[in-house]
């Protein structure tokens, strides 16, 4: 009788585990990059909207600032809009950058950056605030449009 059939059941078993190993750690790699793209696109997504949110608030604030500006009337205005503080767990920050005539959205972790647009005929004031509560402001003293915390 022969003693190299009695190995071959454990070395068997012991090369399935392997088999069985790495299988399972290739498909937590390939899937965990998976969700880390996808939750950048969702945060992408999330920062878009609150953005062209804020943008329309801006052309809203403008209007108003114009409107007055051509009756002769001192203004001083402020919209207030409540955000959430954090998208897809991550926190986040809007600025405005008033050379670019736009507002830059940046989450902390992963950090990504959006850009939108901001219309307005009114001077822009370079302002930074947290996600949340945001008011768009205009003070007729300073003349200028900015972001502020609510």
């Amino acid at each position: 009788m022969r003693e190299s059939r009695a190995v071959s059941t454990p070395l068997g078993y012991a090369l399935t585990l392997a088999i069985t190993a790495v299988l399972v750690t290739g498909l937590l790699v390939a899937g965990t990059g998976f969700v880390e793209q996808r939750q950048e696109s969702v945060i992408r997504e999330e920062l878009s909207v609150i953005g062209q949110q804020v943008a329309a608030e801006f052309e809203r604030v403008d209007r108003l600032v114009v409107a007055a500006d051509s009756s002769g009337t001192s203004l001083t205005a402020t919209t207030r809009q409540t955000f959430p503080e954090r998208v897809s767990g991550s926190s986040y920050r809007l600025s405005l950058d008033p050379s670019a005539e736009r507002l830059v959205l940046t989450s902390a972790a992963p950090e990504v950056r959006v850009t939108v647009s901001v219309t307005n005929r009114t001077t822009l004031r370079e302002s930074t605030v947290d996600g949340g509560t945001v008011k768009v402001a205009y003070n007729g003293a300073s003349d200028a449009l900015e972001v502020q915390d609510g």
